[in-house]
């Protein structure tokens, strides 16, 4: 295996191993125009950036999965929508600045999909919308999808992946430098009322239609509660200990909060009611601070003067 700077080049044996299909298969594919070119190195060497992985089992994913046989795919692949990126022969093989074009290329595509997927949820709902709805929404044609997902399910579960990893990444900064417990809970009201009207109709949709039905979607909506549950329940018992929250059942505390601030990002949905975002969480984070705060006057002091107060 070749190190080109952060990149791991393969020889067409490792990719083998790593796809679990034969070098004579690759050699053919690339042959028949399957696979881009490779990077050669001399007549008889060749080396294939990590992106040929992808390529290799999505091949093999359409010729099980979805029947289609080599010559279809190869239709397929002359579309200029559907066509993979071919490695730049010209690369420096030890050169730090290699990059899988193939990989960044399908990564573009399958977030693009995944978007216009969840707009194309919320307004048709899940069961309703067609691999061909994204399709014909999205610009592409309905085999590009296949390359990149199984079914719609496999969408929707990269979709709620893709929310769990913007929840943690948001509120695990918050939470690791707010200067105490309490302030960690007030900066995350506004984050929180924000993804969750970004995200509403996907959240609205789990309710009215998928949530029942689904278990492993079920599981990805339980382990996003139980994240930004843990999160609040940790700020709310690190505040306690710092004598800047009151002595209260963290558990309950934490979905209390999360309830309210749910509630209010629904506000002007069913209501109809046109409040704006800063007044929302301005609201919120006063309901929050005298809820939670050891002596939380009118106006709201401040975490550090309720620390002082509850000291003397």
């Amino acid at each position: 295996m070749v190190n080109a700077g952060a990149q791991k080049l393969l020889r067409v044996g490792e990719l083998s191993k790593q796809t679990g299909t034969s070098t004579s298969a690759i050699n053919y594919y690339v042959r028949e125009g399957l696979l881009p070119p490779p990077l050669k190195t001399a007549p008889n060497m060749a080396y294939y950036d990590p992106s040929y992985v992808d390529m290799v089992n999505s091949i093999k994913v359409l010729q099980k999965d979805k029947g289609l046989s080599l010559s279809e795919i190869k239709e397929l692949l002359s579309r200029e929508d559907h066509q993979w990126a071919a490695v730049d022969p010209t690369m420096e093989i030890d050169g730090a600045s290699l990059t899988a074009a193939g990989s960044r290329r399908a990564l573009d595509r399958r977030k693009h999909i995944m978007a216009v997927a969840s707009q194309v949820f919320s307004e048709k709902g899940y069961y309703a919308t067609t691999i061909s709805d994204i399709a014909s929404s999205a610009g592409i044609a309905k085999g590009t999808i296949y390359w990149y997902f199984k079914n719609k399910r496999d969408i929707m579960t990269a979709i709620l992946d893709d929310i769990t990893q913007e929840i943690g990444d948001t509120f695990g900064t918050i939470l690791q430098t707010a200067p105490d417990g309490l302030e960690a809970v007030l900066r995350c009201v506004e984050p929180a009322l924000l993804l969750l009207e970004k995200h509403g109709p996907i959240y609205l949709m789990y309710f009215l239609e998928i949530g029942s039905t689904d278990v492993t979607i079920q599981e990805k909506f339980r382990n996003i509660y139980r994240m930004v549950h843990l999160g609040t329940k940790v700020a709310i018992k690190r505040g306690m200990k710092e004598g800047v929250v009151r002595q209260v059942n963290p558990d309950l505390s934490a979905y209390a909060v999360m309830g309210l601030v749910e509630r209010v990002s629904e506000i002007g949905g069913i209501s109809g009611e046109k409040i704006s975002m800063e007044k929302k969480a301005s609201e919120t984070r006063e309901l929050v601070r005298n809820a939670l705060a050891v002596h939380a006057p009118p106006g709201g002091r401040s975490s550090g003067s309720a620390r002082k107060a509850a000291r003397k």
